[in-house]
């Protein structure tokens, strides 16, 4: 077990540093226990959690590992907001507080008399939830005295143990889909002015040694023709060709046919706005949702290679309406556009329903002004249970809880919003 040794330092401005930290971490417990007080309240009884299964009623969450208690999903979505937090960020931190209270009571005890900080017991807590219930235990019993020393490789391997010993063929079923992580991501959303994005991948070994070979060869081929770019951006840019011309693998034929791909070169739709009035200021890119330099616009048109096509604007305060159930795709287009995201508070998935915000049946015309885009799980929510919203003005919503909070989402584009009324002058004393 730690000694916890209480020093005073010489230094005020130290001090006070240690009583802000001291006092953060007594709130952050109080919210710990806040959140529990909160989930016995609503904590589903065994009949009720029957109950709870029917989607039609309310899904039954079960947020911590096999023996924490059972939570309604609606309810939650509330919690989630109170918090400040996405729902899916709301819903990881209570799953985390109930791991943490009913599967790991040694390092709850040791939180609660804060000798280990909130966000190192619940980073342990997201590792044992995998875990049943002996596991679980064994890893509270062997890392809760140690934590403040242990190193988070000492915490994977107490968990991997418990799993071994636990539960085999999860621990096998685990060490199979290692295989199965590689990815290739390319972060589009997080695009800024600078007209750059990142990318991550995880490769098979031999594909990353494919990979780094084609990457060197164009990046010295870009030098032989006159590049005086340096190499870190002659491999990027080698990258980009190599994603322009290899539109389609190649396994078959060994080739690329024009049938298949449609020829080489750019096949991207940007939807930009640009403030007409003011040419000098940054654009607004919808794909990405970020601000974009006028000049970068004109690069990218200006790229060899690049067919340019313009297209009607889109006019986002319109109300195009048809008769039948399902929108047109010029409906579509312009919800997307004006919504990008889920419209729930707190909300940013992209795979998404165009929900009728009056139900087609009670007479909810299939129009702009009357869909808007929410996930499934907040699709539900509206559908099912007490959740409201109304589309103020387009892309302006405001919901109310089942508790009767209120929140305001505005899903408008910077560049087509009102500008906000000056402040009135202050009275001079």
């Amino acid at each position: 077990m730690s000694t916890r040794t209480r020093t005073h330092s010489s230094d005020p401005l130290l001090e006070s540093v240690r009583a802000h930290r001291d006092d953060e971490s007594r709130v952050q417990v109080a919210k710990l226990n806040a959140v529990l007080d909160w989930a016995s309240v609503n904590t589903a009884d065994p009949d009720e959690t029957a109950a709870l299964l029917d989607p039609m009623e309310e899904p039954a969450l079960h947020l911590g590992g096999p023996g924490c208690p059972v939570i309604g999903e609606y309810a939650a979505l509330d919690l989630a907001l109170s918090l400040g937090m996405s729902t899916d960020g709301g819903l990881a931190y209570l799953g985390k507080a109930l791991e943490l209270r009913y599967r790991l009571p040694r390092l709850y005890a040791r939180v609660v008399k804060l000798e280990v900080p909130v966000w190192k017991a619940f980073r342990v807590a997201e590792h044992t939830m995998s875990l049943p219930a002996a596991g679980a235990t064994e890893v509270d019993k062997d890392i809760a005295p140690f934590l403040h020393t242990c190193s988070w490789a000492q915490v994977d391997r107490a968990v991997d143990a418990a799993r071994a010993k636990h539960d085999p063929d999860e621990a096998e079923r685990r060490r199979k889909k290692a295989a199965e992580n590689r990815h290739a991501d390319v972060h589009l959303g997080d695009a800024g002015t600078s007209g750059t994005v990142e990318m991550t991948a995880t490769l098979d070994l031999a594909d990353a040694i494919d990979l780094e070979a084609a990457l060197k060869n164009g990046a010295q081929a870009l030098a032989d023709l006159g590049s005086t770019e340096t190499l870190d951006v002659r491999r990027s840019q080698a990258l980009g060709e190599m994603g322009r011309h290899q539109l389609a693998l190649d396994l078959l034929t060994g080739e690329i046919t024009s049938e298949i791909t449609g020829g080489t070169g750019r096949g991207v739709t940007l939807y930009c706005h640009l403030d007409a009035e003011h040419p000098d200021l940054p654009g607004f890119l919808d794909n990405t949702w970020s601000p974009v330099l006028i000049e970068q616009i004109r690069a990218w048109c200006q790229q060899a290679g690049t067919k340019v096509t313009v297209k009607p604007v889109v006019d986002l305060a319109a109300d195009p309406v048809t008769d039948a159930y399902e929108p047109t795709d010029a409906i579509r287009e312009l919800v997307r556009l004006r919504d990008h995201t889920c419209v729930f508070p707190g909300c940013n998935r992209r795979r998404v329903d165009l929900d009728h915000i009056i139900p087609f049946t009670a007479g909810g015309p299939t129009s702009a002004h009357n869909l808007a885009m929410l996930c499934r799980r907040h699709h539900r929510a509206k559908t099912h249970s007490r959740w409201r919203y109304v589309m103020l003005r387009p892309g302006l919503y405001h919901w109310t809880s089942p508790t009767g909070a209120t929140y305001l989402v505005d899903r408008r584009s910077p560049l087509l919003r009102p500008p906000r009324p000056p402040r009135p002058p202050r009275r001079q004393p």
